[in-house]
């Protein structure tokens, strides 16, 4: 074997030799980084554009943006030695010296993307710098400059981008339809409207003016001109401005969801993002709120010491890295969370006026118009009194929650519950409140009032008449009905509905109940709060219930015992292949325990890896407040209408069941007249 040769045959001379690539190539590459589509060059050209200062950006496309893109501004402009080092590589006026790196505040800056727009499309670049007599135009073509000369325009700048990706047939086969890349650019033009409001934008599609923002608006009104005067009514104001962190947010009630995240929009220091933080940080403030596949609308506005977050760790600049995470979010989380707590979020039955109000207004009176209606469906968001939900207590009275709190509890006396024990019509077939007898697993019959709603907190009651209803229920005894007050506020009247709804009369109209969502959430607040005192109240079963389980599902309940525990539950090996269930939670008093247990099992299995132990019982408690819950088709009498509603406003996020669906619609008289044609 020859020198020449290595020992498997294999010629040196055709091994593969490092070697450097041309910069045409080098941009190529670059520019797939950074311009993945029409849409990525305007997102580029808008972002240098605000950088400059501008006050107003008009876009223009073509063929989706293939044959043309053109971004004018009227910002500062640039001279002819801007305009010629502007499509150099690397070449930028936003980073001086290292340290500038680890504090940017603008928009625009990763290596800058004008080199890299250029080698993959025509370029031509027209600009006047502010004070400067005339302008200058140069056109590139692949990067390479064909022409550089004087050119008549006013202050600030004109990039047109003709031929996107004319050199790279690969990437122009990859481009969706026109239709796809322009909705791409109308999403971004979307996010730099809603994080600029005090810019103009303008987007023609064809000629045709598609979009049209005038600058100085308001984020509510450029929220409502981009999605419609129904959502920008509804949302709720956040403002929350500490520890170096400020956040202003729009955030919409749970009855406003979408199918996916899209409607999330974050943006930090005016910059859109995605970030994992902040997401999880909303999905947990609207946990309970929304249900699970379901996803929230909210606007969030992040304002922060451009020291304390990286935003040059993607070619897109779309993800950032932040000093301190968890300070973002717990600071987002506890921002929303405590406006949750503080508003009524019960939503309203939509009416033909409510679904005229999404049209967009096309002229400036129109405009005034949405702008009064904006202001006035604000003032409309009712707050509740601060600590209306400290301890269960309802502090503050009603706190403009449609049933009074403090209904059969003035003058003294505590808060009114029914005479009878819940369940003592057992024999007409009743289901879902406990038995009174000997039904069930259990020796002893559970007292059914406490299956329903459980022994009130000590704090639930503000008087002493309260706290002695609190005793009684602690001593296993009944409480004795107080006497009626003269004085008190009216009880609230409502009926049931196909044993399903309850229809309740308000001071503002009505409301509709779904029982079994209303007391779901009631059996949720009440589980969550004994759980944090104590494991909850089981009771041995005279005849242990067993059941036929796998290795693995046998192996699922020894590694969770101790959590079981903490819930009542305990269970023993029982044979090789079945389980013996020796005690269960009392609230659960007429549940099939086999059946239960299967369901249980099924959750446990289905948790994903690392879960915390905090959020492996409350996804429990979710379901065991589903099955202890009132369902529908149980009829209930009137003593129980009446403390199912009352129980109601000692809870907290008592508008949505712990899955996110609600437990009522609101129905104003407004909504009654104009339906019977009476205004």
């Amino acid at each position: 074997m020859s020198i020449a040769e290595r020992e498997d045959g294999v010629a040196l001379k055709d091994r593969p030799r490092i070697h450097v690539l041309p910069d045409l190539l080098v941009n190529k590459i670059a520019a797939g980084e950074v311009v993945e589509r029409p849409a990525s060059v305007v997102k580029e050209l808008v972002d240098n554009a605000i950088d400059a200062g501008a006050k107003r950006i008009t876009v223009a496309i073509e063929d989706g943006g293939k044959q043309l893109i053109r971004v004018t501004d009227d910002g500062c402009g640039m001279t002819a030695d801007d305009l010629r080092l502007a499509i150099t590589p690397h070449a930028t006026s936003k980073i001086q010296v290292e340290d500038d790196l680890y504090s940017i505040s603008s928009l625009g800056f990763r290596g800058e993307a004008l080199p890299s727009i250029s080698a993959v499309s025509k370029l031509r670049l027209v600009s006047r710098a502010a004070g400067c007599d005339e302008g200058h135009e140069v056109r590139v073509v692949a990067e390479t400059v064909e022409s550089a000369l004087a050119a008549g325009c006013p202050t600030g700048t004109t990039v047109e981008v003709r031929d996107l990706f004319f050199n790279v047939p690969a990437r122009r086969r990859f481009l969706r339809a026109n239709s796809t890349e322009v909705g791409h650019i109308n999403e971004q033009i979307a996010r730099f409207a809603l994080a600029h409001p005090g810019i103009g934008f303008e987007l023609s599609n064809n000629g045709r003016v598609t979009q049209r923002l005038p600058e100085s608006a308001t984020r509510i009104e450029r929220i409502g001109k981009l999605y419609g005067v129904e959502l920008a009514s509804a949302l709720l104001n956040i403002e929350r401005d500490e520890r170096g962190l400020t956040i202003e947010a729009y955030a919409a009630p749970p009855a406003h969801t979408r199918a996916n995240a899209q409607w999330q929009y974050i943006f930090v220091n005016g910059r859109y993002i995605r970030d994992r933080y902040v997401q999880h940080a909303i999905k947990e403030a609207y946990r309970g709120l929304v249900e699970a596949h379901r996803h929230a609308v909210i606007f969030l506005f992040l304002s922060t010491d451009p020291r304390q977050v990286d935003v040059n760790v993607h070619p897109t600049k779309i993800e950032v890295r932040w000093a301190d995470s968890n300070l973002v979010h717990s600071q987002v989380l506890a921002a929303l969370r405590e406006t949750f707590q503080r508003c009524d979020l019960t939503p309203a039955l939509k009416t033909d006026r409510a679904a005229g109000a999404a049209m967009r207004p096309t002229d400036p009176a129109e405009a005034d118009r949405v702008r009064r209606e904006f202001a006035a469906a604000l003032k409309q968001v009712r707050p509740i009194e601060p600590g209306r939900h400290a301890h269960g207590s309802p502090e503050g009275g009603r706190g403009g929650l449609p049933f009074d709190a403090r209904a059969g509890s003035s003058g003294g006396q505590g808060a009114h519950f029914p005479s009878r024990p819940y369940g003592a019509d057992v024999a007409r077939g009743r289901e879902g409140f406990g038995g009174t007898g000997g039904r069930g697993p259990f020796g002893g019959g559970l007292r059914a009032w406490e299956s329903l709603y459980g022994a009130p907190n000590r704090e639930d009651a503000n008087s002493d008449g309260g706290s002695d209803v609190a005793a009684a229920a602690d001593r296993g005894a009944m409480p004795a009905s107080p006497k009626p007050d003269e004085t008190a506020s009216p009880r609230p009247r409502a009926i049931q509905m196909h044993n399903l709804y309850l229809v309740a009369e308000t001071p503002e109209g009505i409301v509709i109940i779904d029982q079994h969502a209303l007391h779901e959430r009631i059996m949720y607040d009440q589980l969550s709060r004994r759980i944090t005192a104590g494991p909850l109240d089981a009771q041995r079963l005279l005849l242990p219930v067993t059941l036929n389980v796998t290795p693995s599902q046998a192996a699922l309940l020894e590694t969770n015992a101790d959590l079981l525990r903490r819930l009542g539950i305990e269970t023993t090996r029982f044979g090789g292949d079945s389980v013996a269930v020796q005690s269960f939670p009392m609230l659960l008093g007429d549940t099939d325990v086999a059946g239960f247990m299967r369901d249980l099992i099924d959750h446990l299995a289905q948790q994903p890896a690392g879960s915390s132990t905090e959020v492996v019982i409350h996804s429990l408690l979710d379901m065991m407040a589903c099955k202890a819950a009132i369902k529908a088709g149980d009829p209930l009498t009137d003593e129980e209408i009446e403390a199912l509603i009352r129980r109601k406003d000692l809870v907290e996020k008592s508008s949505n069941c712990p899955h996110g669906r609600p437990t009522m619609l609101r129905f104003t008289l407004s909504d009654l007249e104009r339906q019977f044609k009476r205004t």
